[in-house]
């Protein structure tokens, strides 16, 4: 697979959360993708990511999951985002890294990483 479709491939999974349209999660995801979200969330195969983003659509509303960098060696990208969304009412922010596998021109497994919006200087 080429760097450019994988970077298309990633872009398109992301929009996904923000227009709620997973109708094409076969085109992104492997099979039996393996999915461990920043908070400590697990899905394993595309039934439970199925299940996991019907869910999610309907109580979570994202509007913002900005891709910032995206640096690759040969199948597995890391991506930089920020991610802002409500859920239940409240607001929710963060930056993240994303560690994603792809086997072939699908995404295989990808493992989140939080941090937090503010950052501080305690020593300046």
């Amino acid at each position: 697979m080429s760097v450019t479709k994988s970077i298309k491939v990633i872009k398109q999974y992301f929009k996904m959360w923000l227009t709620k349209d997973s109708r094409n999660l076969e085109d992104i995801f492997t099979s039996n993708i393996h999915y461990i979200e920043c908070y400590g969330a697990e899905y394993s195969g595309l039934h439970e990511i199925k299940q996991w983003m019907s869910h999610k659509f309907k109580t979570q509303t994202v509007f913002q999951w900005d891709i910032k960098n995206i640096y690759h060696d040969k199948n597995i990208f890391t991506v930089e985002w920020t991610f802002s969304c409500t859920e239940n009412n409240k607001n929710f922010s963060f930056d993240g890294v994303s560690l994603i596998t792809f086997t072939g021109d699908k995404i295989a497994e990808i493992k989140e990483f939080e941090s937090k919006k503010e950052h501080y200087r305690p020593y300046k």
